[in-house]
Parts: structure tokens; C-alpha cells; sequence
């Protein structure tokens, strides 16, 4: 299975999942019809070589749908793509029901900007469960690292049921994280930076980039939070 110049057109088409989860889709809510094929926006399924075997389906763990996989003589699988920045941890977590033994395995695999693979895959089998059952991996992009493709597979014969699937930013909730453990609601300020002149040094605060380190030199043109110096003095 080599979905990736799919995934990759499809990511560009749509764009990166806001907030901290950066998948597209995570929960299969949404669901297109265009090329005529019933397809979960923003992930490739199974479904449009083998019909039947990547569903549209009510059983979900949240929500209103899901992705009901039916492997036959084949594997049945979704899987998207999304991008990452290498050196930076992710907290994954996908929740699956199967009646069988082993019901399949998620495959996290690290792609660089040309869409080779880097790295070694991350897999994760899921078993036997009467309900969903949550499976969640920390992992860490590694060098080079530009894309992952997030995918779940199952042996010939297998049926599973899919949801919320999701790949959490750990450095943008890192910032939200801090800002919320001092003493007192704090609020964040934003600021923009033109040309790197003008709003530095900080004096009432400590000043984040997006990914949530801490800066102390000169800043480059771009955006950036400032946490107040106080409650972090507080803090400590």
C-alpha cells in the first residue's frame, strides 16, 4: 500500500487540522461522495479498489460516524497524512472494536519533504474488545522528518470499527499547559514581529514562539506569545 502522492494532494487541498490535533477528519464526520466513492474527507480507505471494504458507519466511539473496515481476500485500511516538524514529540491515539483476537495494527510512518521514508515505523497491534478500546503512542519525528503517514490496517478476514483518530502538537499545548498551571486564569499575549526591530527586550513577560520554547535573543519577523512575568515568578 503507497497512498502518499494521494495523501500528499489531499493534504494540500485542505490544509492542516487547527488546534492542537494536526489530522485532518479525526472522528470520520465528515465524508465526500465526489468521484464516486464514499470516502472520509482528508484520508484514503480501501474503499475505492475493494468496495465494501472501508463503510460509513453509525457504531462510533463519538459522534455520529466511523469507518467500518471488512477485509475479505484483502487488507482493509484508512490512513492521512499531515505534516510534522522533526524533533518535535506527538501524542497519537486512535480508538478501535474488533471481534477478533488481533483486529489489525496502526502504522505511523516518517516521510521526508520528497515523500521518502525516514526513520523506523511505529506499529501498533489492537486486539480482542466488546467496546472501543484507545491506543496511544508517544512519538518523536526524527531528522529530516517533514510528513507522517498515519494509517490502520487489517489482515485478510478481519473486521474492525475506527474513530477518533488524532495526532496531538505536544509543543503548542505545552504553552497552553503553563499558562493554565500558574496561580490565576492568566491570559497569553500575542505579538507580531515585522522585522525583528521593536518589541525586544520584554520587559513585563517571557516571550514563546508556536512551538512553545522559550525565546531569549534576538527574534526573527513572525509571531509569538508572552507569558507574564509574574505569573511565572509565581510559578516557580
Amino acid at each position: 500500500m503507497k497512498p502518499i502522492g494521494v495523501l500528499l494532494g489531499v493534504l494540500l487541498a485542505i490544509g492542516v487540522a487547527a488546534g492542537v490535533n494536526i489530522l485532518p477528519n479525526p472522528s470520520f464526520e465528515v465524508w465526500l461522495d465526489t468521484i464516486g466513492v464514499n470516502l472520509p474527507l482528508g484520508w484514503l480507505t480501501s474503499e475505492l479498489a475493494h468496495p465494501g471494504s472501508a463503510m460509513k458507519d453509525p457504531n462510533s466511539h463519538s459522534g455520529s460516524w466511523c469507518v467500518h473496515l471488512v477485509a475479505s481476500e484483502t487488507s482493509a485500511y484508512a490512513a492521512t497524512t499531515t505534516i510534522v516538524r522533526e524533533g518535535y514529540s506527538y501524542r497519537f491515539a486512535g480508538w478501535v472494536r474488533t471481534p477478533q483476537a488481533l483486529g489489525g495494527s496502526f502504522v505511523l510512518e516518517w516521510l521526508t519533504m520528497l515523500g521518502s521514508p525516514i526513520g523506523m515505523p511505529v506499529v501498533i497491534p489492537t486486539y480482542y474488545s466488546t467496546g472501543y478500546r484507545e491506543y496511544s503512542r508517544w512519538v518523536t519525528a526524527p531528522e529530516s522528518a517533514f510528513f507522517i503517514v498515519v494509517s490502520f490496517a487489517t489482515l485478510p478476514g478481519i473486521e474492525a470499527y475506527l474513530d477518533d483518530v488524532t495526532l496531538d502538537d505536544t509543543a503548542l499545548a505545552a504553552l497552553e499547559e503553563e499558562a493554565v498551571a500558574v496561580s490565576q486564569p492568566v491570559r497569553l499575549r500575542k505579538v507580531v514581529v515585522a522585522n525583528g526591530q521593536g518589541c525586544w527586550p520584554i520587559t513585563d513577560g517571557c516571550l514563546f514562539d508556536l512551538s512553545g520554547r522559550r525565546i531569549q535573543r534576538q527574534v526573527r519577523p513572525g509571531v509569538y506569545f508572552v507569558l507574564p512575568k509574574a505569573a511565572i515568578d509565581r510559578h516557580r
